[in-house]
């Protein structure tokens, strides 16, 4: 006799582990920002190429986040939203606030 399947939309959502998972993927995010910022601004970037160094990094860490997960991230977030692009707009602040400060520490100083 086979057991009934259990589909994933109708498990109960631990809310501790997703609160925990959320703030990991936070940090996760921000030390990317940081790290970004400040190889564009020792690098000396300017412009877009330093936005896309930004955004490489972006989808670096988000693409090695789905490897990490197996590509099961309703398993771990609310939507898939929540794994991939969460967070892009107050990190790209933080990115550009970092690679502003090296930029100019390593370059105009």
């Amino acid at each position: 006799m086979e057991e009934p399947k259990v589909e994933l939309d109708d498990l109960e959502v631990n809310q501790d582990r997703l609160k925990q998972n959320t703030i990991q993927l936070k940090n996760v995010r921000v030390y990317g920002s940081l790290n970004a910022g400040v190889i564009a601004g020792i690098l000396g970037m300017d412009g877009w190429i330093g936005i896309g160094i930004y955004v490489a990094i972006f989808f670096i860490v988000s693409t090695c986040l789905a490897i990490k997960m197996n590509f099961k991230v309703k398993e771990y977030f609310k939507s898939s939203y929540d794994a991939y692009y969460s967070g892009i707009g107050t990190d790209l602040l933080l990115f550009l606030m970092i690679w502003v400060i090296f930029h100019n520490l390593v370059n105009i100083l």
